[in-house]
């Protein structure tokens, strides 16, 4: 059983970009409704400058100058872990899961952030949505990831609730982490399970599977 990942805000934690923590956490959701836009007009973009933007507009509504949004950005590859994620990561791979990566991130930073971050061994792939042109929530984002795996079915598991949302449109099993979400829209497809942290998630999969 393949199990898809998010990473960003889901894996590794974007509090440590720059303070508050709320910020960052809100910027990263800012930049993926930008992302949606791209895709909806059919243009392309990288990831990496509409998070730069939604870092700079967070800074300057709060007051304060937008071109510490720079080294934010150069913080990037040095998000942690969230404290729960590596032992869960463990117990899926133990319980016959076979583990990847779907980010908006480039591939190859994706790949750097789990590497800093110690979680690059529980991933067979590390996959790029803008890499086949778009961006999740598209469908396409999920369904060239279960190509790319060899699979025709898979859950996909996120901490923000588009992410979700998106990946049961296309027809995938869905895990939502509340940890910073916090309440689920109802009028979005409810996910196949949920909980607080990955720890809650891995077990709701492993009893499922």
């Amino acid at each position: 059983m393949w199990v898809l990942f998010d990473l960003n805000g889901t894996l590794v934690d974007p509090a440590v970009l720059i303070d508050p923590p709320e910020l960052p956490v809100a910027a990263l959701d800012e930049a993926n409704v930008m992302a949606m836009i791209t895709v909806i007009a059919g243009r392309a973009a990288d990831f990496k400058p509409l998070l730069g933007a939604a870092l700079r507009r967070g800074l300057e509504r709060a007051g304060r100058d937008p071109a510490l949004a720079e080294g934010a950005l150069e913080r990037l590859p040095e998000m942690p872990a969230y404290p729960d994620v590596p032992d869960a990561l463990a117990r899926l791979r133990a319980g016959g899961c076979r583990l990847a990566v779907l980010t908006q991130s480039a591939a190859d930073a994706a790949d750097t952030v789990l590497r800093n971050a110690g979680l690059r061994e529980h991933f067979e792939h590390v996959l790029s949505a803008p890499d086949n042109g778009t961006f999740k929530p598209e469908d396409l984002a999920y369904t060239a990831a279960l190509e790319r795996v060899g699979a025709t079915e898979a859950w996909f598991v996120a901490g923000h609730w588009w992410d979700v949302a998106g990946a049961a449109y296309a027809g995938l099993r869905t895990a939502w982490i509340s940890r910073t979400d916090v309440a689920y829209p109802v009028a979005m497809p409810a996910p196949d399970a949920s909980g607080a942290d990955l720890a809650e998630v891995a077990t709701a999969i492993l009893t499922r599977a």
